[in-house]
């Protein structure tokens, strides 16, 4: 896993993750959403660590992720938006594309 992680987002996910209160360590889970012929989405949840997942960490924030999620979080840009306040998750190589081919107008 090799995730790059703004300061400032690994502070916001800090807060929130210490802002939760359960008696089970809670992680961050980046994942990968269906795009269809554009750039891939992700979407991101505060959730307990199962099991099953495979687990690492950035800037001693806990990630988990799904075994067949595994090569989306090798190369993720995290960073947190100051504007806005919204994470932004940009992967520059996704591992996988898309067969989708837009026809010419």
């Amino acid at each position: 896993m090799n995730i790059e992680l703004s300061d400032l987002a690994a502070a916001r996910l800090a807060m929130i993750l210490q802002q939760e209160s359960t008696e089970e360590p809670l992680a961050v889970r980046v994942i990968p959403l269906t795009s269809g012929c554009a750039t891939p989405s992700f979407a991101i949840e505060i959730t307990e660590s199962l099991p099953h997942y495979e687990k690492g960490s950035a800037k001693a924030i806990p990630f988990v992720w799904e075994p067949e999620e595994a090569a989306w979080m090798d190369g993720l840009i995290i960073d947190l938006n100051r504007e806005n306040g919204k994470f932004t998750i940009y992967h520059p190589h996704p591992p996988f594309r898309s067969d989708c081919q837009l026809e010419n107008e």
